[in-house]
């Protein structure tokens, strides 16, 4: 006990030490008025460049926080009526090692950068972030919440920048218009800014304003940019039309089969986006397509919880972290999404539905669209001078129909989905503190037809982090209602709040609560799972961030968290996680922990049928990266899990990248998992006992998954890139040893033998092959050709025996569904 209060009182004064060394007060940098022509080339030659102040002191954050950077680094600003200029000179004593990869537009890849954060809100939470590599690939993103969202990298403006190489190092200029930024109308203007390097051979990451590893935020402690006068920018005016044309070949497998085998697409709509002022923006799109998106990773999902995908289309990405509240993070089964976009444009509701005449093998389909149509959406956002920010968005869908002929040449139009509309309003206040707010958000959704025509939410959520993070507090309450055709208006309630501090370079922690009512339901345009439960958890992390004998960086958590039952009020389970993430000296990163949760009540696992007395289990895990660096990167992961009533688990994973080149980059990732002897949930069967009585029946489980994942990336120029993916998924599980759940939650044996043909068998085989090709050409700026192909194939059996291996071999032999499109957009601007 001794030595470890030595230790961490030597910690404690080493972290004290290093702070001392460290800037103190935020710098400031003068940007002075451009009065001759300007050469964008990135050789910074120019003399107005060398009478303009300049950005030289720069302090690292990765691998050594809080030293001077190893290499020097100049900036200067400059600007016109119309745009910001900004030269980087990257001097390097070692020119021959830098490292320039050209890529695809916003793929931060290992290189040296350079790049500007700019706060032209000057709010210290939001940001605009402009990079450009040594190779002159460029990327732009946004920075919300003080840097403690994920970056934004579907934010595409326009704007210049162009590298080159020098004897001394490399250089690189900028040119961003102030029709890209926003900020409030002002004679002399005063933004937040901050300059960033990234030396690439060294894993070496500079700021000219420090911001600490230790420090809980990130655009709050940004610099000064001052000297902007007369600055009054256009309003904003961009019209984007776009055509698609392509064809659909439908696979011979399908059941019901496609009536035509090719099917041709034609389609025309737009997006055009206007600057009410040059803090408020309006963006409308008609008849959006989103043909060059990426296809949804396929998951295997046994949970009672639906899976949760992420957003890839660039309307709904684009700009709308203001829709996002607190509680829209962290642990997936606790996550909170008031607005979830996904809703919007889903595969319809009546998808699956079927003629109701005749036998299936008599009927083709002649169209069932797979997504509904957007006819048309707008979000507006913005910000005011007194620290109000808003936004709002509103999108209509079509009513779908899936049609079907039937062999005597009959149709029948069936509706897959009713017109609906989807409309979202936010509003936030400013507090004083970084990244501090209170805050409103409303939904509404109505449809023309359906079970539920009418749902509503609202939510207050906040945000207080006083004394840099110090104290960090935030917290949603939030209720939804839904009125339905039959049976009384559902209303529901939730509330979450976290209480912790992220200021000590050695010791930071949270404790929070959630809880939500049974009948709280925001799903018709949100995201929600667990109901009817409260929750408390705690986090404490004691952390390393210092180079420390072999390590670069040592965090190691400990979690807990109880689990209630809210109505009737129950106690369900408690759990314990401890684990321990390391980056060494020489940049691998190993991780290793332990969960251990008790034997408790799962309310969820019968899907509505009664408690279920869950086993008390515990899982492992552990991984490994090598240096991210190197043109091969190797990762592996895997855990095991057992539990009391025999169930046993393994999955483990490979992950590849290969830098074929300075232009190609591949990844592979395998991965498998077992799973045998699981008690699980199988049918809840009616009947089985007594008429009119339901039975939740469960069985053993015994699961088999295989995964194969290839990405790959290939940059011809800077404008031509190709991109491909491909998943290769395999499943089966096999249920056994059938028993009943009875009213006191355990296990009894069936009064009768478990008939699979008469009550249903759970047992599946799935396989999947999904792949597509991207081919992007911007051939001017913000215009772009895209040439897709998308190739896909399933397979799917109610048998969980036989080799799962064989059964994936034969849908690669399958007839695929394959599409082909061509995606023009051009761009213009007023």
């Amino acid at each position: 006990m001794k030595n470890l209060c030595i230790l961490w009182a030597s910690l404690w004064i080493i972290g004290t030490a290093a702070a001392v060394a460290q800037p103190q007060v935020p710098p400031t940098l003068q940007a002075v008025r451009l009065t001759e022509t300007l050469d964008l080339d990135g050789r910074v030659e120019e003399s107005i460049w060398q009478r303009a102040p300049v950005a030289a002191d720069f302090w690292q954050r990765e691998p050594h926080d809080g030293q001077p950077a190893t290499e020097r680094t100049e900036v200067r600003v400059l600007y016109d009526d119309h745009a910001l200029y900004i030269a980087f000179v990257c001097f390097d004593r070692d020119p021959a090692q830098i490292v320039h990869r050209l890529a695809r537009r916003d793929r931060m890849v290992p290189a040296d950068w350079a790049g500007v954060f700019i706060d032209s809100y000057h709010d210290r939470k939001t940001a605009f972030a402009f990079l450009v590599n040594a190779a002159g690939t460029k990327a732009d993103f946004l920075i919300a919440n003080d840097g403690n969202a994920p970056e934004d990298f579907n934010w595409d403006a326009l704007w210049e920048a162009h590298a080159a190489m020098r004897p001394d190092g490399w250089s690189a200029e900028f040119r961003i218009p102030f029709s890209t930024l926003r900020f409030s109308r002002s004679d002399t203007l005063r933004w937040g800014i901050n300059f960033g390097r990234i030396i690439g051979r060294k894993n070496e990451q500079v700021f000219w304003a420090y911001i600490p590893k230790a420090s809980g935020g990130f655009v709050s402690r940004f610099g000064t940019l001052e000297g902007l006068e007369g600055i009054h920018p256009p309003r904003m005016f961009q019209l984007i039309p776009y055509a698609v044309t392509g064809v659909t070949r439908w696979s011979t497998h399908l059941e019901p089969r496609y009536l035509h085998p090719l099917s041709p697409t034609l389609r025309l709509g737009g997006d055009l986006q206007y600057g009410l002022s040059s803090s408020t923006v309006v963006n409308v799109t008609i008849n959006p397509d989103f043909g060059q998106v990426e296809l949804d990773e396929v998951v295997l999902n046994l949970t009672a919880f639906e899976t949760f995908y992420p957003e890839k289309r660039p309307f709904f990405l684009e700009g709308t972290a203001i829709f996002q509240t607190v509680g829209a993070g962290g642990d997936e089964a606790l996550q909170t999404y008031l607005f979830y976009s996904r809703r919007i444009g889903r595969q319809p509701q009546g998808y699956d539905s079927q003629p109701d005449t005749g036998a299936l093998d008599h009927w083709r389909l002649v169209d069932n669209p797979v997504a509904v149509p957007i006819l048309a959406a707008a979000k507006l956002s913005g910000k005011t001078a007194g620290g109000w920010a808003f936004g709002m968005l509103d999108a209509l869908t079509q009513r779908t129909y899936s049609t079907w002929e039937h062999v005597n040449g009959v149709r029948q139009r069936m509706r897959t989905e009713p017109l609906t509309n989807y409309t979202v309003g936010r509003l936030q206040r400013e507090l004083a503190a970084p990244a501090s707010y209170v805050g409103l958000l409303g939904t509404a959704t109505w449809r023309e037809a359906g079970p539920v025509q009418q749902a509503y939410t609202g939510g207050l959520d906040w945000r207080w982090n006083p004394w840099d993070y110090g104290l960090a507090t935030e917290g949603l309450v939030s209720f939804s209602r839904r009125v339905r055709l039959e049976g009384p208006t559902q209303v529901g309630y939730q509330a979450q709040a976290r209480l912790g501090s992220f200021r000590h370079p050695h010791v930071v922690g949270v404790i929070g609560a959630n809880m939500a009512t049974a009948d709280y339901d925001p799903n018709d345009v949100g995201f929600h799972t667990m109901t009817n439960f409260t929750a408390m958890y705690a986090w404490l992390q004691l952390r390393q961030l210092q180079p420390w004998g072999p390590f670069l960086q040592v965090r190691l958590n400990q979690n807990y968290w109880w689990i209630y039952r809210l109505d009737p009020w129950l106690y369900l389970r408690w759990g314990i996680s401890p684990n321990i993430n390391v980056q060494w000296r020489n940049f691998w990163r190993t991780n290793l922990g332990l969960n251990v949760e008790s034997e408790g009540w799962d309310p969820y696992e019968s899907r509505g049928a009664g408690l279920f007395r869950s086993p008390q289990r515990w899982n492992v895990w552990a991984g490994i990266r090598t240096d991210e660096r190197q043109p091969v990167v190797l990762s592996l992961n895997g855990s095991y899990q057992a539990d009391r009533l025999g169930g046993r688990a393994w999955n483990g994973g490979i992950g590849v990248i290969l830098r074929v080149s300075e232009r190609t980059d591949i990844y592979l990732n395998p991965g498998f998992s077992f799973r045998r002897r699981e008690v699980a949930w199988a049918q809840n069967v009616e009947g089985l006992e007594a008429p009119h009585l339901t039975t939740s029946v469960f069985g053993q489980r015994d699961v088999d998954r295989f995964s194969f994942t290839l990405r790959g990336a290939h940059t011809f120029t800077r404008n031509l890139t190709l991109q491909g993916y491909l998943q290769w998924f395999g499943a089966r599980g096999h249920y056994r040893n059938f028993q009943q759940l009875s009213s006191s939650g355990r296990l009894e044996p069936l009064p009768v033998p478990y008939d699979r043909e008469r009550y249903g068998d759970p047992d599946f085989r799935r396989a999947t092959v999904n792949a597509n090709l991207i081919l992007r050409y911007e051939y001017r700026p913000g215009s772009t050709l895209f040439v897709v192909w998308t190739w896909g194939q399933q397979l799917w059996e109610a048998m969980g025996t036989g080799n799962l291996w064989h059964f994936a071999w034969r849908t690669l032999h399958r007839s695929p569904t394959s599409v082909l499109l061509v995606k023009w957009t051009y761009t213009w601007n007023a």
